[in-house]
This record gives C-alpha cells, structure tokens and sequence, in this order.
C-alpha cells in the first residue's frame, strides 16, 4: 500500500477546488471519478485550504494532526479510487470507496457541508483508532491520591526501578527531572520549547521509550527532561495516554480504566462536556462572570497537574482588566511551572458556567499577575481548571468522540 494515502489526498484536494457549496451524491461521485488521475504530490501544503478547522487523525487535532497529514502522504500510495455510494448524516457527508492498491478494500472518507476535510477512517485506523468497533477494557492501573491529585507507579524501558508520576492532562506527554533521567538511562534524542504556566522553556527529549503500568505497557513515548524535579514525585505523565486511550479516572476505586477506542457506552448519571483539542490541550468552553453582569467567554483546559480550582492566564487577566474590576482579592501567593515563578491572586468569581450545563457560583479563583517572560499562558487557552475542580468528579475522557464526562465521587 505504499502511497496508499498521498493519491487519496491529492484526489481530494481537486475534489474540494473544483466541488460546489452545497454538495450532492452525483457531483460528489463525479469528482472522486475525476481525481484519480492526480495523485502525484507528497505534500499536505496543497491539501490545507480544504481541511476542516476540526480536521483530525484518530485523536489527533490541529498542528498534530497535520503532522500525522504528513506522515501518511509521505509512507502510503494508492492506484486509484471507486466511488460507491455517499449519504449525509447531520451536517456531514460520508463518502464510501474502494481503494485500489496493494490490497482492495473499502473505506469512508467524511466532508462537512462545506466540503472540507474532516478525517478518514483508514488514517484513524492507522493511528489506532478503528470508530465502528466496541471499546474494550484493556488496563486497570491503580493509583494514589494526594490532595485530589492522581499518582501512578510506573517502570521504563528495562530500568527495574518505579517511579511516581502524576498523571497531569495539563502537560503533553512525560516528564523526569535530569539527574533521574541519567539514573534510568534515558537517551537524549532531540530538544524543543515547551510552554508552560508563565512562559516558555527549552527541554531535552528521550523518544522511543516503553513506559509500563502494572504489566500494561504504552510504547513508543517522548519523555521530556527537564533540571526541576517534581516536589515529591518523579516527574509527569500526561495526555500521552489519553490520544491513545479512552480514560476513566475512578476516585472511589483509586483505578485509572484504560478502553480501547470505540462505541463506548456512558452512564447515565454521567454528565458530558464537548472538548477541543486543537491547541494540543482539552479544551471546554465556559462563561466566567466575575460579576453578574459581566460574563466573559472563555477556553479552560482539563488540568490535574494544577493545584488549583481555575488559575486563569495573564493575557486573559490583562484583557479584561480582571485585577483591577472590583476584584476582591482574599490572598496572594505564586505558581511555579518547571521553575518559572508567576504570582497569582485569590478570590472568587460570581459564576463559572463550563457549557453545556455545569453552573457554581462562587466559584474559588486564582488570577495570575505580571511575569518576566513575553508569554504568560498558552496558544488558544485562557486558564487551567485544576485538581481541586476536577478531583470532585469521577471522569472519562474520550478524545475520540471529543467529550469529558463528569460523575459525583461515590456514585457507581
């Protein structure tokens, strides 16, 4: 199946150029037979005007899913496509093929009513995730709460030696301190910026290692290093499990749940709030109203490594002149994000409303004051809703179908 994907994008690419605004089966079926002849370019760069803003692969969405884009154009070819048939379903377009190459199979590919890009089933299936099959169960890894926040017990690569980790969904991947690294030998394989609360900082990366959690092994993972230990623990682990996983963080049972993706069934007593992802973070739409008659649209990211109930970004703080409108401020102190030190000022909002449903009033904030560093929060994101928010809740979180759903502590 080599460039099994790269003709399967470029024929699309014509696909949407050429398609009109409001698309029919007929038109649709005209032009996948009219692109099977122009499948010659390696590239995403042709194919980004017509991807959708919610463009993913499996649970991949934004920069990361354009990277994924990359991979699959550049590793897979395909001899042509068949137009079977497509059907709308809500405001998408399903289009069912068959993909002539190595081998013959079929495959779905999903526009929106704008005929842009929204994903594919082989690329989710390529990154794991197969949306027709049943979720199954495929690890239950215990953990130790500490003040709300969530401690595994982990193993890498050979090293017999376990490590605690809090599992934080505010960070990308894992984390170590330096001088662990060296102990376990982790291998250095490239660096990069990383943001953090108040700033940016350079960290050393180790890819390619195997991270077991009670006899279930994640492979293939980037584990950052950094000179800051962690107070207490041995670094991070973070959204690395939840792009691959479903996740469901059980307090009353002390267990992390781990499902493959799939059609996974929630409770009823489940209460479920749409995610983004697109930053890189989880994402949930809110109204702040620090008065009542001031209600302030805002992105707050799922963070159980923030030891808060909402800490919210300077660029927020500064925009909407939080600081300095009638705030109440009940106590000072600083967060520290991997050694960058940002004051913070505390108090309470009137209302937080995270939507669809969820309403608190007086709700506990944290507003964060002036750093040295030119950024003080991160791309697209407003504040961190922290453990002591999220520790109140069971929740899963399922990053195939862009949802966390929340459950009272207790109830079963």
């Amino acid at each position: 199946m080599q460039h099994f994907f790269s003709r399967l994008f470029i024929g699309l690419m014509l696909f949407f150029f050429q398609a009109p605004a409001i698309a029919q089966p007929e038109a649709i079926k005209q032009r996948i037979t009219a692109f099977n002849g122009a499948f010659a370019a390696r590239t995403d760069s042709v194919l980004k005007p017509y991807l959708a803003e919610d463009f993913s692969v499996a649970a991949y969405m934004g920069t990361a899913a354009t990277e994924c884009l990359n991979t699959v154009l550049k590793s897979y070819r395909l001899d042509s496509l068949s137009y079977q048939h497509a059907q709308r379903q809500g405001t998408e377009w399903v289009v069912n093929v068959i993909i002539h190459g190595a081998e013959k199979e079929t495959g779905n590919i999903y526009l929106n009513e704008q005929l842009q890009l929204l994903r594919f089933d082989l690329a989710d299936r390529l990154y794991g995730m197969n949306r027709g099959a049943a979720a199954r169960e495929v690890a239950v890894i215990p953990f130790e709460e500490r003040n709300g926040s969530i401690i595994i017990t982990v193993t890498i690569n050979e090293s017999k030696r376990p490590l605690r980790l809090p599992f934080d969904t505010g960070a990308d991947g894992k984390m170590s301190d330096k001088s662990l690294a060296d102990s376990i030998g982790l291998r250095i394989s490239h660096s990069k910026q990383a943001a953090v609360v108040g700033g940016n900082i350079n960290i050393e990366v180790s890819g390619n290692n195997n991270v077991h959690l009670n006899g279930f092994t994640v492979d293939r993972q980037s584990i950052a290093v950094f000179n800051k230990p962690v107070d207490g623990t041995d670094g991070i682990i973070g959204n690395a499990i939840t792009r691959r996983y479903i996740t469901q963080v059980n307090y009353s049972r002390k267990e992390i749940i781990l499902y493959s993706f799939g059609q996974f069934t929630l409770k009823s007593n489940e209460q479920v709030i749409p995610v983004d992802v697109t930053t890189g973070n989880i994402r949930m739409s809110a109204i702040l109203n620090m008065h009542k008659d001031k209600p302030l649209k805002a992105w707050f990211i799922l963070d159980t490594g923030a030891d808060y109930e909402l800490i919210v970004f300077r660029p927020f703080v500064l925009k909407h002149k939080l600081l300095v409108d009638n705030f109440q401020v009940d106590s000072t102190g600083s967060t520290v994000s991997l050694g960058v030190n940002s004051p913070v000022f505390f108090g309470k909002a009137d209302l937080l409303q995270i939507l669809p449903a969820i309403n608190i009033s007086h709700f506990p904030v944290a507003l964060m004051g002036s750093v040295d560093r030119t950024s003080a929060g991160r791309q697209g994101v407003d504040g961190s809703l922290g453990i002591k928010f999220i520790s109140r809740y069971n929740f899963t979180i399922n990053l195939m179908d862009k949802y966390v759903a929340l459950s009272n502590r207790g109830v079963e």
